[in-house]
């Protein structure tokens, strides 16, 4: 009995020893310090391109929808979406059977009305011939009647010959009068009907592309409703909103780059063709077109007779030149209307200058807009480990991420460039990357 109770008293002092032990553990790995990890840059020169950046639609240069002026059935389409087409191509034909019914009916009219016509024309010819005649007549009989030769039945006998042969003439007038009015009526039906019948044959207005096709053979073509659309792609445009504060940086003919998602890895160059008089009273900015080419001569340049020597080529095609035998192999559209273009308009450069990555800026002092004189706050190493907050003025920013820094910091200083936002006073940092220097390099950074 006793062995059991001090086995008892023994089993729970153990248990406490156990529990007071992990205790003591647990404690020292609360303790145990924490690094935050982060990474490091140092500030160095380079030259910096100031410029502005947009994102626009591209759009064909000119895009005209295609509509019937007259309502028929569809009979013929001579183009698909994608077609290329030249002014004046017959892009569709509408049913005018009727159409052409009415010509012929018309051009049928005006000939009988004309031949009707001719005939008066002769008619009154020999009216007044006959008139010429009575009324001669009349004048011999009356002379002789005064001389007491005739007597006064016969005079009047002449005198209702000549009446009547200018009531003739009269008559003839009228009916010639009548008939031009005819043919005057039935050569605007003729030319109405002719209008008419070539209205069937829809041709386009432009060369381009045709695109967004909405209608196919046996539809109704009405004039309300589209049929096509034909854009001009051979040169595009880009539509983007200039801001107040930005308008004296960009002028007319100033160049930009262009950058889309389908080609990634592509710059196209365009020009500031169009800036608005006015500014938009709704949002405050003002509207610029800017032009860019759409065909791409290829290099090395290639000679071609035909569009299957330059085959081998993403959309190439052989386009002939003037007063020459051979074409040259061209690109042709690689940009397409309706993508999405990152437009950068190029201001001005400065060389040797403080840069830093605009990651380094700690978020509670960042300010979306980059511009000159700007402060902001980074994390500087003073002694290779400890961070201490600095305060700093930035000038332009780059569309690569870089930013000009006015003052605050000097060449060769460490700035933290990633894990800054998790930072806190009292904490320790763990460097986890090797930054670069221009003596790495032995080269001057340069960012756009």
């Amino acid at each position: 009995m006793k062995s059991v109770w001090k086995k008892s008293l023994w089993i729970p002092a153990v248990m406490l020893l156990i529990t007071m032990q992990w205790g003591c553990q647990k404690t020292k790995q609360e303790k145990k310090e924490v690094f935050v990890p982060v990474e490091i840059g140092i500030v160095q020169r380079g030259t910096i391109r100031e410029s502005l950046s947009f994102t626009g639609d591209i759009e064909g240069q000119a895009q005209v929808q295609i509509f019937s002026t007259i309502p028929a059935r569809i009979q013929k389409m001579n183009v698909d979406d994608g077609s290329i087409v030249q002014k004046g191509d017959v892009l569709t034909i509408v049913k005018y059977t009727s159409l052409a019914q009415r010509l012929a009916q018309a051009r049928a009219q005006l000939a009988s009305t004309q031949s009707n016509l001719a005939g008066a024309q002769v008619g009154l010819a020999g009216a007044v011939v006959g008139m010429d005649s009575a009324k001669r007549e009349y004048k011999r009989l009356k002379k002789l009647l005064r001389s007491g030769a005739i007597g006064k039945q016969q005079v009047d006998m002449s005198k209702a010959q000549y009446d009547g042969a200018v009531t003739k003439v009269a008559a003839a007038k009228a009916q010639i009068r009548a008939l031009r009015a005819q043919v005057r009526a039935l050569r605007a039906g003729v030319a109405q009907a002719r209008s008419a019948q070539y209205d069937a044959m829809i041709k386009a207005p432009i060369s381009g592309v045709v695109a967004e096709r909405s209608r196919q053979v046996g539809d109704m073509a009405m004039p309300s409703l589209p049929l096509m659309s034909i854009v001009q792609m051979d040169k595009l445009k880009v539509r983007i909103q200039l801001t107040e504060q930005d308008m004296s940086k960009v002028k007319i003919g100033k160049r930009t780059e262009l950058k889309v998602i389908a080609h990634p890895n592509r710059t196209f160059i365009g020009v500031v063709k169009k800036i608005a008089p006015t500014l938009s009273m709704a949002t405050r900015t003002v509207a610029v077109e800017i032009h860019l080419p759409n065909i791409f001569p290829v290099k090395p340049k290639r000679s071609c007779r035909k569009d299957e020597d330059c085959k081998d080529i993403e959309r190439g095609m052989c386009r002939k030149q003037k007063r020459k035998r051979k074409g040259i192999c061209i690109e042709q559209h690689p940009l397409k209307p309706g993508m999405i273009a990152q437009v950068e308009i190029f201001i001005r450069s400065y060389d040797n200058v403080l840069l830093v990555p605009e990651d380094a800026i700690l978020n509670t002092s960042y300010n979306a807009k980059g511009t000159q004189g700007n402060s902001r706050e980074v994390y500087v190493l003073v002694d290779g480990k400890t961070p201490i907050k600095r305060k700093i003025r930035v000038g332009v920013k780059s569309s690569k991420g870089m930013l000009q820094v006015i003052s605050g910091l000097r060449e060769g200083e460490k700035i933290i460039t990633n894990g800054h936002n998790l930072y806190k006073p009292g904490l320790k940092i763990k460097i986890v990357n090797t930054p670069s220097t221009n003596k790495d390099t032995k080269t001057t950074p340069s960012t756009n």
